[in-house]
């Protein structure tokens, strides 16, 4: 992931959701890396309409 300031959001999101260390080391990788995004993107979401 080029965009350091976006990586660390999607890995503070990562660590707050409390989700595998594995989905931080997919950022690195530019095909998996927007899958990621995207994921933590809708979990995210979810996570705020649960609570």
């Amino acid at each position: 992931m080029k965009d350091q300031k976006r990586k660390v959001e999607m890995i503070r999101s990562i660590e707050q959701l409390q989700l595998s260390n594995q989905l931080i080391q997919a950022l690195d990788d530019a095909q998996l890396a927007e899958n990621v995004v995207n994921a933590i993107n809708c979990l995210k979401h979810m996570s705020n309409q649960w609570h």
